[in-house]
């Protein structure tokens, strides 16, 4: 490899982990609000949080049409063009359009809260129940006219590689949020004696305000670093592009990210809208099946969640890069981007997600407690399956975006899709509630196996040392778990009288199991291919990049 190379793949390494770590950040802090969360609101009232959640995902790809990394694609092809008039003209006309269909978008979901509520809780949801779910729609649709605005700005910021002031204003949000969640939620149930469900009311309204911090913090920024942009867009010589060829550009670009967006949330629309109904119908109590589903959707997926922080880091990361390498057609940097990606994601994703697997029942009562314990932590040991192949998920899509395959992209998720719904009603029949889980890792792995078959076609890109690294991070999960089994025969239990207790003991043991990890993929020269340098040379620069 080049100087050159080594620091342009350094660069795009570099700047999606600081992506990833931003998200990380904002997930972590998302994760320990869920405690005091369930305290106040009660684990029977999860499904009032999550549902809502479902579709205004769904929603928000909705208004904001895709925009927001066609907005990052567009600004890195001109910004690398020097081209700032036009860099300006996209960002005044994408804020524009997302105002505009945020809006929209609110108004529509108000309108129709009432019949979604029903359709969620199905023919057994109670009038007083689908009231609730109602008004948790309704407190929703704020944040459904605020974070199309953030949108712009972030995917403006993403195109010019600010990807620390994107990181930051993700753990902002974050904070932002939880902090009023926890607080707003604590005076109306503790100090003002209201009814459990009004944590949940709070926790919704917190999304809003969250995202309005976030804007304020880029309005904050913006005045400190649009000037040289704005300085160069008025000492440019040659026009900016035409209005029209740019609004054609802009969809272009985000149409089949709104396709892709929807199709890949369909799995959550599925188990949503179906769960419920499907596990009643096969014997289930309805209290059971909602009490299950939230397990799923709240305290499962906050968990799953860290792990797939990566996904969306390297999804922002890649975009810029990999633009630029097609838009100069240097096809050996571009290739050398894909596997780059892919080997860094497989690298700190898989060990994680194995531990969350082998250690679901501690990982789950540290977290959670002894409520519901049983379920929690089996669903948990397959949702960590799940959090592989979602991680991996986005990140195929966003490549084949970026890299102009977008119908065969949206064409994959649909077959994936399709997976996902011939699927789901078989394994719930014969595994019982898992069997959601499964189906999604089957839809995930199909979308997966499909877009890097069809990269390597397009793009000769060759897998077979990814492969090859893969299967040695694979024998070093397998170490690992022999330090696990070893424990096992030895009669070593983690508590369940005790969460500080089992905390401790939790993190004792994976910290000497990710060791493990680190030394035997070190002594097959994992890290060293992967990342150029060895673990205790990664280390010393993320340190440094972290000071």
């Amino acid at each position: 490899m080049s100087e050159q190379s080594g620091r342009i793949k350094q660069s795009f390494v570099a700047g999606s982990l600081t992506s990833s770590a931003g998200v990380f950040l904002a997930k972590a802090i998302g994760l320990f609000y869920v405690i005091p969360f369930t305290a106040l609101a009660g684990e029977s009232n999860m499904i009032f949080y999550s549902a809502p959640y479902t579709y205004y995902n769904v929603l928000l790809q909705i208004c904001s049409a895709g925009l927001p990394y066609a907005i990052a694609a567009i600004i890195a092809k001109y910004a690398s063009r020097d081209d700032y008039k036009t860099v300006m003209l996209v960002r005044k006309l994408s804020t524009g359009i997302l105002s505009v269909s945020g809006f929209l978008m609110a108004v529509i979901f108000f309108l129709i809260s009432r019949p979604l509520a029903g359709l969620v809780l199905g023919e057994g949801g109670s009038p007083a129940d689908i009231a609730t779910l109602r008004t948790s729609f309704v407190i929703l649709s704020i944040a459904l006219f605020l974070v199309p605005i953030l949108y712009s700005y972030r995917g403006f910021y993403q195109g010019l590689k600010e990807l620390k002031v994107y990181a930051s204003s993700q753990v902002l949000e974050q904070i932002a949020r939880v902090a009023a969640l926890l607080g707003l939620g604590f005076i109306a149930v503790r100090v003002l004696r209201m009814n459990n469900i009004w944590a949940v009311y709070m926790a919704i309204l917190a999304t809003s305000i969250g995202a309005a911090a976030a804007i304020l913090y880029y309005i904050a920024f913006d005045r400190r670093h649009i000037g040289p942009i704005s300085r160069k867009a008025r000492a440019q010589s040659f026009p900016a592009a035409k209005r029209g060829d740019i609004l054609k550009e802009l969809f272009a670009f985000g149409l089949p990210y709104l396709f892709a967006a929807i199709l890949g949330n369909s799995q959550t629309l599925v188990n949503t809208n179906f769960f419920v109904s499907t596990m009643t119908r096969l014997g289930m109590e309805q209290a059971n099946a909602q009490l299950i589903l939230g397990i799923m959707e709240v305290q499962c997926d906050k968990l799953t969640s860290i792990p797939q922080v990566l996904g969306a880091g390297f999804s922002v990361g890649i975009v810029p890069y990999m633009t630029v390498a097609l838009e100069n057609r240097n096809w050996k940097e571009l290739r050398k981007n894909v596997r780059s990606c892919l080997e860094t994601v497989l690298y700190i994703g898989v060990p994680v997600c194995f531990c969350m697997s082998v250690l679901s029942r501690p990982v789950y009562y540290v977290m959670y407690g002894n409520a519901n314990l049983d379920y929690g932590a089996n669903a948990l040991s397959y949702a960590a399956l799940l959090a592989l192949v979602t991680t991996l998920t986005p990140i195929c899509s966003s490549m084949m975006m970026t890299l102009h395959l977008r119908k065969e992209s949206i064409f994959y998720l649909l077959i994936g899709f399709v997976v996902k719904c011939a699927t789901f009603y078989p394994l719930l029949r014969y595994v019982g509630y898992p069997g959601a889980i499964l189906s999604s890792v089957l839809c995930s792995s199909t979308i997966i196996y499909l877009s890097l078959a069809k990269i390597k076609n397009r793009f000769e890109v060759e897998y077979g040392p990814t492969i090859l690294r893969f299967f040695k991070m694979f024998l070093a999960c397998m170490a690992m778990n022999g330090f696990f089994a070893v424990l096992n025969l030895a009669g070593f239990t983690f508590s369940e009288t005790s969460r500080l207790l089992a905390l401790c003991q939790l993190a004792g043991v994976g910290a000497v199991g990710i060791l493990i990890y680190l030394i035997v993929s070190s002594a097959m020269k994992v890290p060293q291919a992967v990342f150029h340098k060895s673990v205790p040379a990664l280390f010393r620069s993320l340190l440094k990049r972290g000071r």
